[in-house]
Formats: structure tokens, sequence, C-alpha cells
């Protein structure tokens, strides 16, 4: 009997398991209990016949663990954009301060590869439990890439035409007050 109980309290000790899976357990079986509390012990687990439900509880360690390599992945991209830094130079005359964007290419592959994780997050069927923190990061993401292309847009037209009104002469000339602008 013991040899039938051990899988049932590795599942039950199971790391992965959070609040709401403990609350799925607790309506399954028809009773509240603490499971962090000093009274959840072999005996109460003998007590409320868990064993019955052997089936169900290691299904449910089973999609909590699914569930934390997701809630892992989500952390992993939070502290990716925690940390990356926009790679900004002085452009041309440092005190003047105007900088320019000078690498994306770090910043586009993290796009690219937490963009990726997050599709095939939705993907999976434990996408419903972080839904709000999926999409939330997808919209953030997009955003970010939408306005660094803008970014990249408006650096590249300002560098042309700054080369055209001033380095050129007769351009300076002929539109002075643009020149100045």
């Amino acid at each position: 009997a013991f040899k039938r109980t051990m899988p049932l309290i590795v599942d039950l000790r199971n790391p992965a398991m959070r609040e709401r899976h403990w609350g799925q357990l607790m309506d399954t079986v028809g009773e509240k209990f603490d499971p962090h509390g000093s009274d959840f012990t072999l005996g109460s687990v003998i007590r409320m016949q868990l064993e019955q439900h052997a089936d169900a509880i290691r299904d449910m360690s089973g999609n909590a663990s699914k569930e934390l390599a997701i809630e892992q992945s989500l952390e992993q991209i939070e502290e990716t954009w925690k940390t990356l830094d926009l790679d900004m130079v002085p452009y041309k005359d440092e005190k003047a301060g105007i900088f320019k964007l000078r690498s994306t290419e770090d910043l586009f592959t993290a796009l690219e590869d937490n963009t990726v994780t997050l599709s095939t997050m939705k993907a999976s069927k434990f996408f419903l439990v972080f839904e709000k923190q999926i999409t939330q990061w997808e919209k953030s993401l997009s955003l970010v890439s939408e306005t660094i292309e803008v970014i990249l847009q408006v650096q590249r037209n300002w560098m042309y035409l700054e080369n055209i009104f001033i380095g050129s002469d007769s351009i300076h000339r002929e539109l002075p007050q643009e020149s100045a602008m």
C-alpha cells in the first residue's frame, strides 16, 4: 500500500503546484486543507484517501509542470527586456546632444526569439492560464518592433537630408531658412 502511495506523494510535493492547482485538488477530493501547513502529513493524505484520486493528482501535477515551463519562459522574456539596452552613440559632435541608434542586431534577435517563444506558448493547451500575460507581451513586442523601425527610418532620412542641406553651398544659398532649420 505504501509503494502505491509513493508516486502520489511525489506528485503532491511537485514544486510546480500553485494555489490554483491545490484549489482544483480540494474541489476534486471534496476537502479543504493547507498543503503547506504542518498538519498536511502522510497521515492526512491517507485519512483523506487521496490515493483514490491518484490519477487526477498525477495529471494535475503534470499539468503544473508544463505550466511552470510557460511561467519560466515568461520570466525569461521579462528579464531579457529589463536588461536589454539600446546601442546609442553620439552623432558627429558629442556636445550637440544628438544621438543615433548604432546597432539593432541584439534587439531584433531578442524580438524574434521572444515572438517565436510566445507563439509556441499560444499553441500549448496550457495557454489559457497565461493568456493575459502572453497577449500583453505580444502587444509590447510588436510596439517595440514598430517603434524601432520608425526610429531607424527617421534616422536614415535625417542623415540623408542633413548631408543635402549642410553639405551643399548652393542649397544653403537658395534655401537659407530651411538650411538653418
